[in-house]
């Protein structure tokens, strides 16, 4: 917590000095010569019966409240920063090292668990820090001052404040220690509410179709009751900080207050010293009721620093790519080898095991076979979101470990196997917020993707605005925006990872065609279900649970491959049915 805190402080150092010292202005000015002119009021005051030196003192008293009120509102202006420019910059962290995650490394933390770490566990923090710089930072301050100053005025009673005040500050570092293990846990519980609820928002439909709006009630109730319990625990650990302190307290202001009656009585003390200190003591225990509030918090924010530490310490790929001298050099013939490449997902056994084929520079592949043969695992090797356990994969001759690969993926364009859309006009989701496509080129990836049919019928055109997830438009629309977005970028190499299966017949077959002839002299790689999306790819790769069991064109497969013979003839099967 101390280094994460440390480092968000330093880079508003002068702030955060400039706020220390009007925080200590404000307790100076209060305590040393606001409170010590009650005491002069009293001595030569009322006990000389001079009201020239009351009015006086009193315009000082004035003077000096002003003071005050100017060093609180500085301090709270600057606090103010501080928090806001502290929390701003933990998010924006966060979410820069979550866009550099692989899919591998995004799925160690998850998308609940990271969402909570950005959000829930920043907030914590920030709750933390603003108690810290508007009321907490004032208690070290005032408990310093108020023990400096009782210490000179008497020894005794600020030997009893010292000890009962050490016994309390024990006791609350003691119960705070014992509830973070319960806090950590409730984190987690956290975590999986928020998987729940996003399960429960994206798969609102299925859950209807099938009925299961009952047991799924069920299960985010026993996450609730679960989390309530946990968080019952945790909070009655530190529930008893306060209370504990206050009755500790008052406990030491009835024995200092029979201490000093007594010294009154011995002549050991005078009125006017006395009614000094109380006050001191009065002013050192309401500062104290901040501390209860702040070891409830340190429990809570020291695990929310603990788990957004363990997202920023993570050494993603892209950060050890950094200064390692990667090749720059872009992918210009686009020539694809895989040699004898294996791979497996963490915590499971190979997804595809001695993959080997070249992809040839102008050429289009394409690749088919049953649901989870590892397809689309292949494109993501290709693109580097992931890396082969064993073998290599090369571009242009050029290894991907070679490779920068920011620098490399701007060589591809990439029609992702689930068709995305962003939440901002039709241009920008196509152009993906390059500001030098020409608008011709909009106009002929449109075209040819077949998605000018939408845009004709939307109320601004292609600069009407799209809804999150592009639920104002369907799945087929999605998918022809999608191969729009793709077809728009210039690039030396292009994947369509089976992105026409929600296209019907027709628009697939006008679609595909086009951009085909658009793309007529590029590398295009593409995945696919169906037989006729794929059947003039110069080559076919035919895969069956992660290994190739088949390469050729069309005819040669039919006649070479069982495995693509079967896909063919249950195909054939199913056209022949429909007609």
């Amino acid at each position: 917590m101390i280094r994460l805190l440390g480092r968000y402080f330093k880079e508003n150092k002068l702030l955060v000095i400039l706020n220390i010292v009007f925080v200590a202005l404000q307790i100076i000015i209060q305590t040393v010569f606001l409170m010590k002119e009650m005491k002069n009021i009293i001595d030569n005051g009322v006990g000389r019966q001079d009201m020239d030196y009351i009015i006086h003192s009193g315009i000082k008293m004035i003077v000096f409240t002003l003071l005050v009120g100017a060093c609180t509102i500085a301090a709270s202006y600057l606090s103010a920063k501080i928090v806001a420019k502290m929390t701003c910059r933990i998010r924006e962290d966060c979410y820069k090292k979550v866009v550099t995650l692989s899919p591998q490394e995004f799925s160690t933390f998850g998308e609940s668990s990271l969402l909570t770490r950005t959000i829930a566990d920043a907030t914590q923090i920030q709750i933390l820090v603003i108690n810290i710089m508007r009321t907490s930072l004032m208690v070290p301050i005032i408990i310093v001052c108020m023990l400096v100053l009782i210490f000179r005025m008497n020894r005794l009673l600020f030997t009893i404040l010292f000890i009962i005040f050490a016994i309390t500050v024990f006791i609350l570092i003691y119960l705070g220690a014992r509830s973070k293990p319960l806090f950590e846990k409730l984190q987690g519980k956290i975590d999986y509410i928020n998987l729940l609820m996003k399960e429960k928002i994206t798969g609102v439909r299925t859950i209807r179709a099938f009925r299961n709006e009952s047991l799924e009630e069920e299960k985010m109730v026993k996450a609730n009751d679960d989390t309530y319990d946990v968080a019952i625990s945790a909070n009655a650990k530190i529930n008893f900080l306060s209370p504990i302190s206050m009755v500790l307290m008052n406990w030491a202001v009835v024995i200092i207050y029979l201490a000093s009656s007594s010294q009154l009585r011995a002549g050991m003390a005078s009125i006017s010293d006395l009614l000094l200190i109380f006050q001191y003591l009065a002013y050192f225990i309401t500062s104290l009721g901040v501390v209860p509030v702040m070891v409830n918090l340190l429990p809570k924010v020291s695990v929310s620093c603990k788990r957004i530490n363990e997202l920023l310490d993570m050494k993603a790929r892209a950060d050890e790519e950094e200064g390692n001298n990667k090749s720059t050099e872009p992918v210009k013939q686009g020539e694809i080898t895989f040699s004898d490449v294996i791979f497996g997902y963490s915590g499971a056994t190979d997804v595809i095991a001695n993959v080997s084929f070249t992809a040839k520079a102008g050429k289009k592949t394409a690749f088919i076979g049953t649901t989870g043969s590892g397809k689309t695992t292949i494109m993501n090797l290709l693109m580097g979101f992931y890396e082969p356990t064993f073998g290599d994969i090369s571009v242009d001759g050029v290894s991907l470990r070679e490779r920068d690969l920011d620098e490399y993926r701007k060589s591809f364009s990439y029609a992702t196997q689930r068709a995305m859309v962003f939440e901002d006009t039709a241009r920008s989701n196509i152009t993906m917020y390059d500001g030098n496509v020409a608008d011709e080129q909009i106009e002929e990836a449109v075209k040819a993707a077949c998605f000018d049919e939408v845009i004709d019928k939307m109320p601004d055109g292609i600069d009407t605005k799209m809804a999150p997830g592009g639920t104002n438009i369907s799945g087929g629309q999605r998918q022809r925006l999608s191969l729009a977005r793709t077809v728009c970028k210039d690039a030396s190499v292009y994947i369509f990872d089976d992105t026409f299966s929600a296209l019907d017949a027709a628009t697939e077959k006008k679609a595909r065609e086009k951009i085909m002839t658009m793309l007529d002299g590029k590398t295009v790689i593409m995945v696919a279900q169906k037989i006729s999306t794929i059947k003039d790819a110069d080559q076919i790769i035919v895969l069956d649970r992660g290994r190739i069991v088949g390469k050729g064109s069309h005819e040669e497969l039919l006649q070479s491959c069982d495995e693509y013979r079967e896909i063919y003839r249950t195909q054939s099967y199913l056209e022949e049915g429909a007609k």
